[in-house]
């Protein structure tokens, strides 16, 4: 039976009634037309999910009171943060990222003088409909932990933020190590995704300097959307819960 799974983001206790939100409740009652003494779960980026019922609908509103709290840990082991160059395909991008597990996605801007400004004119004001997917996403996949967008960075500033105890990848296509060859050492795993064209050479010097392996994801060319879900997936496979 299809239960409906909606995100509150505050505190939830036992016994206690929940009015959803307006987005929420129009999808619960015009969507799925859900009625007094139905269920939903709700998740609040804890890992666990609070087993509610409709007790109330009046007009547009909706109220819930939670009856049940259930430990429900779907996360990865392992941590994964996804340095995603920005393209025109971030919104599958994102949601197929969050669906397999990823724990953090950055745009990554590329260092084009005029690009620049637009890029992130564009990130700014994608970023409220971005946090949408990603909690749908969550929704869908019954993940309870919401993953964190962060603000974009060029390659190198986000090179630079990466904690020394941590693995890092850059996937090249003239690499010859694959992902089973890398020697796991530490549960956060950072990514770096770039477009068809691949990186500059100075772009793969600066990762390499910072420690970056180089990996390839097949001898095919991907499109950058396709590179990003492959190389989670593989990651998942061979480290995670796949």
């Amino acid at each position: 039976m299809y239960i409906p799974r909606i995100y509150f983001d505050k505190t939830i206790k036992l016994n206690t009634i929940i009015e959803l939100k307006k987005n929420n409740a129009h999808y619960c009652l015009n969507v799925i037309r859900l009625k007094i003494k139905n269920t939903i779960h709700i998740f609040n980026n804890t890992n666990y999910i609070f087993i509610s019922e409709i007790i109330n609908i009046k007009k547009n509103k909706i109220f819930a009171k939670v009856i049940e709290k259930k430990k429900d840990n779907r996360e990865s082991p392992i941590n994964i943060h996804l340095g995603q160059i920005f393209s025109k395909k971030m919104n599958i991008t994102i949601e197929k990222s969050v669906e397999l597990g990823v724990k953090t996605i950055t745009p990554i801007i590329p260092k084009q003088k005029n690009y620049n400004k637009k890029i992130k004119n564009i990130i700014s004001k994608k970023n409220y409909h971005w946090n949408k997917i990603i909690i749908s996403a969550c929704s869908q996949s019954k993940r309870n932990i919401i993953p964190i967008l962060k603000k974009p960075h060029s390659i190198c500033e986000w090179c630079n933020l990466i904690p020394h105890t941590s693995t890092k990848i850059i996937f090249s296509l003239n690499s010859v190590d694959k992902i089973n060859n890398i020697p796991y050492k530490y549960k956060d795993i950072y990514i770096l995704i770039g477009s068809e064209k691949g990186f500059s050479e100075k772009e793969k010097k600066y990762a390499k300097k910072k420690d970056f392996l180089n990996i390839s994801l097949g001898p095919r060319v991907l499109r950058t959307e396709t590179a990003s879900i492959v190389a989670i997936t593989a990651l998942q496979i061979y480290f995670g819960d796949i």
